[in-house]
């Protein structure tokens, strides 16, 4: 698998992370091991998780991060690995209360470190923002974690860009260390944020720009679209969960569809194949993350790795030029 130096660190990461969000409940342990053994076969090595996972699903709380501490602890391969957990997540039955004390964060992050079995984590994202906090409060938070060697680096996730933004120019003024990466909703298919979940940050074109002015690098979630295309593909839409027809459905999403067909036949690329690409093709460090649950699920998205668009496949896929106008 390829791999990119992730700006603003020494961490060389694959362009693929894996998202584990459900391992250890709705995938279960076995099956989640060989998804995570497929993966580092593959080259991969950037591990994504997050304290609140599966907290929605019965008995599901702390599954993934405790699945990855075990199976950390039986593989010994921690040093080879870059780890990503979040912390920060209201609790859900109060989604519109944030999480962002100082004393929520650190137990947040502590407990997260004991269940994965590491004393630091690579990266560290805060899962949710907070707008009534100071940035520069929540800027000096994560320094005081780094300082105390409790995480090697810092993201943001779900965080609009005026926030963004505003962080970043909080970083310069106070002489620290400025977050690595954004942690929002990125993918061929463009999400109808009114539907969605309200506490959601979406990159759209402007946040897009921005990333690559600042080269400031982006780990989109839901990057597949939660096999969006793949479902017209098949004819089985109707087979998804509501909450991807509800998001995702939709004339431009339908109109996007022809456009990667008309892609198909110039390319030879598949569709699974083109809908990761459009986001590796990019001038600016994107990480994907893709959430598999299925071996064979995870092959059509490391095959997807290998390929690359050019700027002006990627501006068809969009429509913002028409099929004549690309370079193959």
């Amino acid at each position: 698998m390829k791999t990119r130096v992730i700006p603003g660190t020494n961490l060389t990461a694959s362009v693929l992370c894996l998202g584990t969000d459900v391992f250890g409940s709705t995938v279960d342990k076995s099956s989640s091991e060989e998804i995570l053994q497929a993966y580092i076969d593959a080259g991969g090595n950037v591990l994504d998780t997050a304290e609140i996972y599966a907290a929605w699903l019965p008995n599901g709380a702390h599954r993934s991060e405790t699945l990855l501490g075990e199976w950390l602890r039986k593989r010994k391969n921690r040093d080879q690995l870059i780890i990503s957990t979040k912390g920060a997540h209201p609790r859900l039955d109060a989604m519109d209360k944030p999480r962002m004390s100082k004393p929520d964060v650190e137990s947040d992050l502590d407990s997260s470190l004991r269940r994965l079995g590491i004393d630091c984590v690579d990266i560290y994202w805060l899962h949710r923002d907070a707008p009534s906090t100071p940035v520069e409060e929540i800027i000096m938070m994560l320094e005081d974690f780094r300082k105390a060697g409790k995480i090697r680096h810092s993201g943001l996730s779900n965080w609009k860009q005026a926030r963004v933004e505003a962080a970043r120019v909080a970083v310069q003024k106070l002489g620290v260390e400025c977050f690595v990466g954004i942690q929002n909703q990125w993918s061929l298919a463009k999400a109808d944020a009114s539907k969605g979940d309200k506490t959601w940050a979406y990159t759209d074109d402007s946040f897009v720009n921005w990333h690559a002015h600042h080269n400031i690098a982006a780990f989109p979630y839901t990057s597949q679209a939660s096999g969006y295309f793949r479902r017209l593909k098949n004819d089985t839409l109707d087979q998804a969960p509501e909450r991807v027809r509800v998001l995702f459905h939709s004339q431009e999403n339908q109109d996007r569809y022809q456009r990667i067909k008309a892609l198909q036949s110039t390319t030879g690329l598949t569709v699974g194949v083109i809908t990761l690409a459009y986001l590796l093709s990019r001038p600016f460090p994107v990480f994907p993350i893709i959430g598999p649950k299925r071996v064979t699920a995870l092959v059509d998205s490391i095959e997807a790795a290998k390929a690359t668009l050019t700027a002006e496949n990627v501006a068809f896929l969009t429509g913002r030029i028409g099929e004549d106008q690309q370079r193959i």
